[in-house]
């Protein structure tokens, strides 16, 4: 039976690297995931074992710690501009490159006189990211943010939904709204743009919409969380928001001859609601 290579593609993931910029009265701490994906010729290496033009996924890794150590990396989305510009300018062969980074959060330890300069503790669980792919005439950034949960204990609905004979659902005019927030937003043609101020201001654009809207549904507060973000920062074009279900349900007290006033929710993540959506500027 006759077959073709349709598409191809290869790369290094889960590069792990760790950096402290030592300064004079500080250090800082950067932790970061890479993967790299090339596209072009490599053809021969899938139909005939020719390896002469694959750059070997251990250079690749090579290549993330070497531009590491004498790239500054401000922001993320800047040392993947770099990584992803690398391997298409000193290739001619390779027709774009996609680099993905995600950052994990630090913060310093808080002491008497103040932040400590050198001591660090887990700031969050959820990443930082960037996305670039460069495809040689073009190069699009990508930024976001990866599992940040959030909660909110009021302000919160689910009502009027479609029903049928399998529907066991209540509906409810106040629950908790809990979430694990991925987003992830395109940048515009401003190569100007600082990385580290957008992504603050989308970020807190976004928490301050969750946790002052008043949610009739997930669907609804997503999308006033999107046009926040598009707001805050005119050199983004769309974003892409991620809301998985975190449910708190209520916990039926009576057979323990004790009232639930609301207040007492068993915790569950599985399984749960997927809501996604893309929202652009018209």
């Amino acid at each position: 039976m006759p077959a073709k290579l349709a598409t191809h593609s290869y790369g290094k993931s889960a590069v792990r690297l760790t950096k402290v910029k030592r300064l004079a009265d500080r250090h800082e701490l950067i932790e970061l995931e890479v993967a790299i994906e090339l596209r072009g010729d490599f053809d021969a290496s899938y139909l005939a074992g020719d390896n002469s033009k694959i750059i070997a996924t251990d250079t690749m890794k090579n290549t993330v710690y070497a531009l590491a150590a004498t790239h500054p990396i401000d922001s993320i989305e800047e040392f993947g501009v770099v990584l992803a510009r690398h391997f298409v300018q000193n290739n001619a062969h390779v027709r774009s490159a996609q680099v993905e980074l995600a950052q994990t959060m630090w913060r310093r330890i808080p002491t008497d006189p103040g932040d400590h300069p050198h001591a660090f503790a887990s700031a969050a669980s959820h990443r930082r990211t960037a996305r670039i792919l460069d495809a040689r005439d073009h190069a699009d950034v990508f930024a976001g943010i990866e599992g940040l949960t959030i909660l909110k204990t009021t302000d919160s609905a689910f009502t009027g939904y479609l029903k049928d004979k399998w529907t066991t659902l209540p509906e409810t005019t106040d629950r908790i709204f809990a979430t694990r927030l991925t987003a992830s937003w395109r940048y515009g043609e401003n190569r100007r743009t600082d990385y580290n101020t957008a992504h603050d201001r989308i970020s807190a654009a976004m928490l301050h919409t969750f946790a002052h809207h008043k949610s009739l549904a997930v669907q609804q507060t997503l999308y006033a969380m999107g046009e926040a973000a598009l707001d805050a920062c005119p050199d983004v074009a769309e974003i892409e928001l991620e809301m998985p279900n975190q449910h708190r349900i209520p916990i039926n007290l009576q057979p323990l001859g004790l009232p639930n006033q609301n207040e007492i929710f068993v915790t569950t993540t599985e399984p749960y609601g997927l809501i996604k959506a893309t929202v652009a500027r018209a």
